[in-house]
């Protein structure tokens, strides 16, 4: 009986310290930005700095006529075949939805997040 009660605190423990690692992460938790809508926001050229899965970089919202026109992003150590991906699909996709909110890419989603909240925080200084 006492070895059962041992397994059992034990076994309760054991998912205790498993469980306590599925909360939300920061990444996890939506951020709420101040944008204006697109077509009124301050021409100029925005750059902010994103994290990716191997290191910070910097991402380049260029804005004309109060729309964004160009989404860059600067020198990095992302992995080519997973963040490298979200690098050359995003800027593209970002401008043709004129919004930050798009669908990151499936492998990439750490690039994917830091490339959108860099581009969030661009458009946040150009609502202002």
């Amino acid at each position: 009986m006492k070895r059962q009660t041992i397994v059992i605190i034990s076994l309760l423990a054991a998912s205790l310290t498993v469980l306590s690692g599925c909360g939300a992460s920061d990444a996890d938790m939506k951020t709420a930005y101040e944008i204006g809508e697109s077509g009124t926001w301050t021409d100029g050229t925005y750059t902010e700095t994103a994290k990716g899965k191997n290191g910070s970089f910097d991402v380049t919202v260029l804005i004309e006529d109060g729309t964004i026109s160009g989404v860059t992003v600067g020198d990095n150590k992302e992995t080519p075949d997973r963040g490298g991906v979200a690098i050359s699909q995003l800027p593209g996709q970002i401008v043709e939805a004129q919004s930050y909110e798009v669908d990151a890419v499936s492998g990439a989603t750490v690039t994917s997040d830091g490339i959108k909240d860099a581009v969030a925080r661009c458009l946040e200084k150009a609502s202002k």
